[in-house]
């Protein structure tokens, strides 16, 4: 016996929907390859103005300054208990001239700073580039420093002071090349 089966055609597939037509279907293609012309262009803008000028000096900015209030902060902090520590960070810290100093009068300031038993600290309230010559590796930092100074068994007494570092760039990082001390409108002078 057989079976009857079922001779159906297979159900058939909804037809494809329409193709847009009009100006919005000749407009799509165009728009597309607009807009991946712009996200190229701008692409490029933005690669070329990575490694534009601006960027280096608005770094070498942000260096320098980081740097110059590091500075300023080593070299007004010296704590007679361990004046050799806070010397070589003066050291550290200078090039040139400054450092020069620093090496050739350490021994006489660790016995100044011990004989007089006081400590220094600093903390800088503000800080500024003036004038940054990236070519030529030098900078012109205003520091405001306040520095408490603590003499053994007496108050602290803090000092307002604005200084003005030059900075040398180094392979080490920028360094203090030289150090103005400015007045303070209103303190006399």
């Amino acid at each position: 016996m057989s079976v009857p089966t079922d001779e159906r055609p297979p159900p058939e597939s909804p037809p494809p929907p329409p193709a847009p037509s009009g100006p919005l279907a000749r407009a799509l293609p165009i728009a597309s390859v607009v807009a991946a012309v712009l996200a190229l262009v701008f692409g490029a803008l933005w690669l070329i103005s990575l490694n534009s000028d601006s960027v280096t000096i608005a770094s070498d900015r942000d260096a320098v300054l980081r740097d110059a209030r590091q500075a300023v902060l080593n070299l007004n902090t010296l704590d007679y208990h361990n004046a050799d520590a806070g010397l070589d960070l003066w050291i550290q810290s200078s090039t040139g001239s400054v450092r020069d100093e620093f090496e050739k009068n350490r021994e006489a300031y660790a016995k100044l700073v011990t004989q007089q038993k006081r400590t220094t600290s600093a903390t800088v309230s503000d800080a500024a580039v003036e004038e940054l010559d990236e070519r030529a590796g030098v900078a012109r930092v205003l520091v405001g420093v306040d520095v408490t100074v603590t003499p053994e068994g007496q108050e602290p007494k803090v000092t307002r002071q604005r200084i003005e570092a030059e900075m040398t760039k180094t392979p080490d990082g920028w360094k203090v090349s030289a150090l103005d001390p400015l007045l303070t409108p209103g303190a006399g002078g």
